[in-house]
């Protein structure tokens, strides 16, 4: 089972994430999931997430190739090895980030480049998630949010205009394939958010399903 989360910044993902991974371990057993994330989700990978998430690159184009070096490695060392296992894999961001930050927020991308750079995930083989949960939120309340916080990386310092086009980028994304969506409402309270999240995957996986054995 391959579960990813994703959203724009200040959208309160990494906090779900995390609660999120303690209830799947409470569901299917201590040791059979693996929490990850990107960028950098691998040994050796901090130096990529301190290059991109530092602004050391300077095009959207070096930062889309990094992000996807940085997927491969991941997935070679941490993701598909748990895969085999038969292991549960919850991933904080995966390809739909690039996808929306990178290449559908640029107003300037053709549809054809658009499209091929989509592919690049199949034509590399790169593994599907099983259900990609959006954590949906306006741009305007995830800036509040991020502001409270007091720091960013250079991708939160981006205006709103930005955060708008990434927003817009994911639901065509999702349009790409539905079916392995969920789209939650994430501008509520903490626990509401978890709720709907939880709700949701186990619709989709009932051995999610507290007392299920099955």
């Amino acid at each position: 089972m391959f579960i990813v989360l994703e959203g724009i910044d200040g959208g309160g993902k990494t906090t779900q994430v995390r609660r999120l991974s303690r209830w799947l371990e409470e569901r299917l057993g201590d040791g059979c999931v693996i929490f990850t994330g990107e960028p950098g989700g691998w040994q050796g990978g901090e130096r990529v997430r301190e290059l991109i998430l530092g602004g050391g690159l300077s095009t959207r184009w070096g930062e889309f190739f990094a992000f996807m070096m940085d997927r491969c490695e991941h997935v070679a060392r941490v993701i598909s090895p748990a895969l085999e296992k038969g292991m549960c894999v919850l991933c904080d961001r995966y390809s739909a980030s690039t996808l929306a930050y990178q290449i559908f927020s640029d107003p300037e991308m053709t549809e054809r480049t658009a499209e091929y750079m989509a592919g690049l995930s199949d034509i590399i083989g790169l593994p599907k998630p099983d259900c990609t949960c959006l954590l949906d939120i306006g741009p305007d309340v995830a800036a509040g949010r991020l502001a409270a916080r007091g720091k960013g990386d250079s991708f939160d310092s981006r205006r709103e205009i930005f955060f708008n086009r990434v927003r817009d980028g994911y639901d065509r994304i999702m349009r790409m394939s539905p079916e392995v969506w969920m789209k939650i409402d994430a501008s509520g309270d903490e626990d509401a958010v978890f709720s709907d999240i939880t709700s949701g995957l186990e619709l989709r996986f009932p051995r999610l399903r507290a007392g299920d054995s099955g």
